[in-house]
C-alpha cells in the first residue's frame, strides 16, 4: 500500500481533519497513529506501518543519548487516533502546536506514511528547498549505485 499525492484541506472548528478518500480507502481499519514528524510536520501511519517503524526506533540502544532523545521526541509525541464514520481524525492539541497547525493544511502521501503540514510552513519549506532537489537527488542516486 502506497500513499501518494498532495491534498489541500482545512481543519474544522472541532480540530478534526478529513482524510482524503483516496488515502482513507487504503487504511484497512479505523485506527491510525499520528506522530511528531520532521521539518515541522506530523506523520500518520497505519497500525501495521507504525508497529514496523516504532520497533526500528525501539530496537536502537537506549544507552545512546541521541537514541533516547529521538525516542522521547517521537514515541512520546505519538497518539493512537480513531477515524470516525465521516473519515475524520481529531488531532490532539500538543501535536497541532508542535506543527504550528491552525486551520489550513496540506496532506502529503509519502509512500508508507502520510505527512500533515501547516500550509504556510510547507510553502516556506518548499521555497527554501525546491532549488536543492536536483543536487540532493544526484547525491542520493550516486550513493545507491555504489
Amino acid at each position: 500500500m502506497l500513499f501518494f499525492g498532495t491534498y489541500d484541506h482545512n481543519m474544522d472548528d472541532k480540530q478534526r481533519l478529513t482524510i482524503p478518500s483516496k488515502m482513507r480507502n487504503k487504511i484497512l481499519n479505523s485506527t491510525v497513529y499520528v506522530s511528531k514528524g520532521f521539518e515541522g510536520s506530523l506523520e500518520m501511519r497505519t497500525e501495521d506501518e507504525f508497529e514496523k517503524w516504532s520497533s526500528q526506533i525501539l530496537n536502537l540502544s537506549s544507552f545512546n543519548k541521541e537514541t533516547r532523545m529521538l525516542t522521547r521526541e517521537i514515541i512520546a509525541n505519538t497518539h493512537e487516533i480513531e477515524i470516525d464514520k465521516m473519515g475524520r481524525i481529531k488531532i490532539p492539541n500538543n501535536l497541532l502546536k508542535l506543527a504550528s497547525i491552525e486551520k489550513s493544511v496540506y496532506i502529503l502521501g509519502m509512500g508508507d506514511r502520510i505527512e500533515i503540514w501547516d500550509q504556510n510552513s510547507y510553502d516556506n519549506y518548499q521555497n527554501e528547498n525546491s532549488d536543492k532537489m536536483e543536487e540532493i537527488a544526484e547525491t542520493i542516486y550516486q550513493g545507491i549505485n555504489k
